[in-house]
């Protein structure tokens, strides 16, 4: 690691740590009577990055510049407020967040834009619930939300980020613009039954397409042993596919989910979605999952394995066979950015095979260790409209750890590597093993 980059990384985690020292014995609920609420939150994030040769040693070549250190801020002011209405709770949230990228990442959004820091409006919304109003159904609470906010379906593989982080707003990994910038959500959730009815409309960065979506979200438990839920969305891609041609249909996507626990510890889980539009689009997304937990074992691991596909344009055809990523994002290690490094820099959730082993373990009620290991194939012989004459990506294996440090203080640790397969060989130039490591930290009010 370069020695100057070192310490600035070092000073930005500093800097956050000796923050989150001075804030921790503040109060917090600015008003509390009456059933009247007004509360203070606050979430700081810093990372930094070192790479071996991102790209595969190729960074400078194929994106325009070295993306092998770099550090990423951001910080979330926030007020929530809440009062008793109409027999219900009316509440309301408003938020802003700055991001700031220091140096050039390996995403390569950061090249060339002068500056990559963005202050903007996050969450702004009011809404009301009322709480047991159906017999038949136990904890149920009906809520109406109206303006920006956070929303998530299932495992996020469609639905989870209606942000856009990273470019000239700064803060790629760290990912912290979630909300969706309009929208309207009608949901009923109780201890079994979960409606909802939304309209979405996501908050793009300079240059990415904006879109919006309307549709329904039903799950249902059935005791302890099996989970169902499906998904209808309307999705307007409000994109064009060229200049001088039409814009793209909208896309009809149909989503299916199914978690099955017949024994203690053992689980199958899976979804399938598939997207249709009148002349354009026909594609299948889908993964299939099964996990058991080793419980009297030291360390209660966890031990998973997963199939994850999406379909992949075949370029001689006039339909588009290619699965459109529609507002995916991060609910866990592996969903649904695909590998620390493969998922959240060359490859997204289109045109890809992967397998993944993953084995997790509790050293204790703080710490949290992952091992993972992943395969990457194409499903067409292509990246990016480039194609290349293997369908092999690459191979993966990343460690992590998590530490709840204080009740607030969150810290995390990653190393990885990716091992390029011929087709990232030939679609960036380079032959090199691409090795990483970040260090990251977050503070909560």
């Amino acid at each position: 690691m370069r020695f100057a980059t070192l310490a600035r990384l070092r000073s930005t985690l500093a800097g956050i740590l000796l923050a989150c020292s001075a804030h921790s014995f503040a109060e917090y609920s600015i008003y509390n009577e009456n059933d009247i609420k007004l509360d203070l939150n606050l979430t700081a994030i810093t990372a930094g990055f070192e790479n071996k040769d991102s790209w595969f040693g190729e960074s400078k070549n194929f994106l325009g510049d070295k993306t092998d250190a770099w550090a990423e801020f951001g910080v979330e002011p926030g007020l929530s407020f809440e009062m008793p209405l109409f027999g219900g709770t009316a509440f309301s949230q408003v938020s802003g967040i700055y991001t700031n990228t220091y140096k050039d990442d390996a995403s390569g959004l950061t090249i060339g834009s002068h500056g990559a820091a963005d202050t903007t409006l996050e969450q702004a919304n009011i809404g009301w619930k009322v709480s047991d109003l159906f017999k038949g159904l136990d904890d149920d609470t009906l809520s109406v939300t109206l303006g920006r906010q956070d929303y998530s379906i299932g495992t996020g593989m469609l639905v989870n980020d209606g942000g856009s982080d990273g470019g000239h707003r700064g803060g790629w990994y760290l990912g912290m613009r979630k909300a969706f910038q309009q929208a309207a959500i009608v949901s009923l959730k109780s201890k079994e039954l979960v409606v909802e009815v939304f309209h979405l409309k996501n908050n793009p960065r300079h240059g990415g397409t904006q879109g919006d979506a309307d549709g329904f979200n039903v799950e249902y438990n059935f005791g302890e042993t099996v989970t169902l839920g499906g998904t209808y969305l309307r999705v307007n891609p409000d994109l064009k596919t060229g200049p001088e041609e039409p814009r793209v249909d909208d896309l009809d996507v149909y989503d299916a989910r199914a978690e099955i626990r017949p024994i203690k510890n053992l689980s199958f889980s899976g979804e399938f979605a598939h997207e249709d539009s009148n002349t354009q689009v026909g594609a299948d997304g889908y993964y299939e999952q099964v996990a058991y937990t080793l419980e009297d074992v030291p360390w209660s691991p966890q031990l998973s394995y997963r199939y994850a596909h999406f379909d992949g344009d075949h370029p001689n055809t006039p339909h588009d066979e290619g699965f459109h990523e529609i507002a995916y994002g991060y609910t866990d290690y592996g969903y649904w950015f695909q590998g620390e490094i493969a998922g959240n820099y060359p490859l997204g959730n289109a045109n890809i095979d992967s397998h993944m082993v993953r084995a997790k373990a509790k050293p204790n009620e703080n710490v949290t260790l992952n091992l993972f290991y992943y395969d990457f194939k194409l499903d067409t012989k292509t990246i990016f409209g480039t194609p290349v004459g293997s369908d092999h990506f690459g191979d993966e294996v990343d460690f992590t750890c998590d530490w709840q440090a204080t009740k607030r203080l969150y810290v995390i640790g990653v190393i990885g590597a990716l091992i390029p397969g011929d087709a990232a060989k030939q679609w960036v130039g380079g032959d090199n093993n691409w090795l990483y490591s970040m260090l990251y930290v977050s503070y909560t009010l």
